[in-house]
């Protein structure tokens, strides 16, 4: 059993782990190295392959000196260790037939992960293996544990899917349009960066990989509550305060200014409420309760996926408020609700 378990954890990890080898390798051949150590895409590989579990990096950058936390990691990149892992508990289970032999599995990816993490750090690139091991361990046996169950979700969960698909979505054509509209911008961001035919497609891969955490926080901005891109930044339909920002192209759709007229999109957020309360109508106040307590947790949840901090003190702030967001958007979704069993009451008096 321990044999089949440690097998497929080692399948699971090269499954990310190859193709981030090979990003690296190209990355290495067209940039070179900075020490000229071979050893150098090896260890890129691993920080990407870690990366993509959510673990945090402490960078210093030579020779300037400057160091920081790399927290901001794009959440896309997760997709690939999941799908890894799901395989391998899957498979684990085919073998063996046994739940034990899949938890199995997951500690020994987990300890897989712990042990890349001692291997791969060195002075510039810092990753302790507690925070490798308390960031990668929710997510590796969660994926392990949906993957090998069926459910069927209750009603409060389906409803929840529905209006975070709603949101997102919205924030998916928001975005877009904005990308259409400021076209030059990021055209003069992809110049200035000058990356050439494979390193404008390792940027289109990154930038790709960023999508969720730029969602999240388009979501934040339309509902009022905005985000930031550095401390004492926030950039807001109300407020737009801004620093010196990344030299990523997608980031050529930012508002340019204030837009108090964008809050009209928060309507959307009390409409969703609004349609909750519809929805529940005949199905009790359990599960509209319900509904309400997980979409207010989700809040809190996607806030952190969302934020985070990139290396400098300048950009150690990036994303929503893990506060004012979950707050500001519970607030609005509560006034739907509020709205649509309320004002029937108050008709009938």
């Amino acid at each position: 059993m321990f044999v089949i378990a440690l097998t497929q954890s080692i399948r699971s990890v090269l499954f990310t782990l190859i193709p981030a080898g090979i990003i690296t390798f190209l990355a290495w051949a067209i940039a070179g190295s900075a020490y000229a150590s071979t050893t150098d895409p090896f260890r890129g590989a691993t920080w990407i392959f870690l990366g993509a579990h959510a673990v945090p990096f402490h960078i210093h950058i030579p020779p300037s000196g400057v160091e920081g936390w790399f927290t901001y990691l794009p959440l896309g990149a997760m997709a690939l260790p999941a799908i890894g892992i799901a395989n391998g508990a899957r498979k684990t289970l085919d073998r063996t037939n046994s739940d034990i032999s899949v938890w199995l599995f997951s500690t020994c990816y987990v300890a897989l992960i712990t042990l890349l993490s001692l291997l791969s750090s060195n002075y510039d690139i810092y990753i302790s293996w507690y925070w490798a091991l308390l960031f990668s361990t929710p997510f590796v046996f969660a994926v392990s544990f949906f993957s090998i169950n069926q459910f069927r979700f209750t009603q409060s969960i389906v409803y929840l899917v529905k209006i975070w698909s709603v949101l997102l979505g919205f924030a998916a054509i928001a975005m877009g349009i904005s990308l259409l509209i400021n076209l030059r911008t990021v055209h003069q961001l992809t110049t200035v960066l000058q990356p050439g035919f494979i390193g404008g497609i390792l940027l289109l891969l990154l930038t790709i990989l960023y999508i969720p955490n730029f969602l999240i926080s388009t979501v934040a901005y339309l509902t009022g509550a905005g985000f930031a891109i550095g401390r004492d930044t926030l950039i807001s339909p109300l407020t737009f305060e801004l620093g010196k920002i990344p030299a990523l192209p997608i980031l050529g759709a930012l508002p340019t200014g204030r837009h108090p007229l964008y809050l009209v999109a928060a309507l959307l957020v009390v409409a969703l409420g609004g349609l909750l309360a519809i929805w529940t109508i005949d199905k009790g106040h359990l599960v509209l309760r319900q509904t309400i307590a997980l979409f207010i947790i989700s809040t809190f949840v996607v806030a952190y996926l969302g934020s985070g901090s990139l290396i400098t003190y300048e950009l150690g702030t990036v994303g929503p408020s893990l506060w004012k967001f979950p707050l500001l958007i519970s607030a609005e979704f509560l006034l739907g609700v509020g709205l649509v069993r309320l004002l029937p009451l108050i008709g009938r008096k």
